[in-house]
């Protein structure tokens, strides 16, 4: 770990400045998880699956006072950083290091120390190196008129993915963790867990659906078109959806897809 300081003047523990560059960007400045209407008012109960560093919780106990948020981070050294960094709101957080997946019990996990948000249960680094070199080939595009030369992708890409990390991590489900702390109503559900997302969902038993109010989640286009599959759930489950692509990642077939309730 890593102490830095954020743009707006806060200290955190970080593991990579490249990632808290990106997060802060993500979640601080392009607001990817309160856009599209999603709304968190005071008193709200968040579950943050893919917690990392624990950007997107202090984002949300910064901005909107929620009273519980149940952060959910298998890789050992990020869960080092998330708890250092949310210290400050220890009576209102709760930190595991379980993952969440659709049924109990443990799992493989893959943990890449170079790259820490590309962590997870289904990390395989080709396809995984190919999310990376989309989305510099993106970034090269918007500040070169010129053509790109994969020599420089590789270049911006580097050895972000090399020595990884394989263990074991305990997961657990949605549903189990509803009953466990008797769990009435989730003002948001993020999901961000790299292609875990759909374990996830099938996590949830039918009769928890219309206790979460909104759910922003990160899908993976694995070939079979997720993003649509997962949007046409979610409005059968009552939701209004809006699919739509982060900025820099117009190129990786990666999807931010927000439901709410009518």
């Amino acid at each position: 770990m890593k102490n830095a300081v954020l743009p707006n003047k806060m200290a955190i523990c970080e593991i990579n400045p490249h990632e808290t560059k990106f997060l802060y960007n993500e979640i601080f400045v392009q607001k990817t998880y309160t856009k599209h209407g999603v709304q968190i008012k005071p008193g709200d109960t968040i579950i943050d699956a893919g917690a990392n560093i624990g950007m997107f919780a202090m984002y949300m106990l910064m901005n909107f006072h929620p009273a519980r948020i149940f952060c959910f981070e298998p890789a050992t050294h990020c869960l080092d950083a998330l708890r250092v960094n949310l210290a400050e709101w220890a009576d209102r957080v709760v930190v595991t290091g379980s993952a969440l997946a659709d049924l109990e019990g443990e799992a493989d996990f893959t943990y890449y120390p170079g790259y820490s948000i590309m962590s997870g249960l289904f990390a395989n680094e080709a396809r995984d190196l190919d999310v990376l070199k989309a989305g510099a080939r993106t970034q090269m595009a918007r500040v070169s008129k010129n053509p790109i030369e994969e020599r420089m992708i590789d270049m911006l890409v580097g050895n972000k993915l090399e020595n990884a990390l394989s263990f074991k991590c305990p997961v657990t489900t949605i549903s189990k963790m509803i009953k466990q702390h008797a769990i009435e109503s989730i003002g948001l559900l993020k999901i961000d867990v790299e292609r875990a997302e759909n374990a996830i969902i099938k996590g949830i038993d039918d009769e928890h659906w219309e206790r979460i109010q909104q759910i922003v989640v990160e899908v993976h286009d694995q070939g079979a078109r997720e993003h649509e599959t997962m949007r046409k759930l979610f409005v059968s489950k009552g939701y209004e959806t809006v699919l739509d692509v982060e900025e820099g990642l117009e190129n990786s077939s990666i999807y931010s897809l927000t439901a709410r309730r009518k």
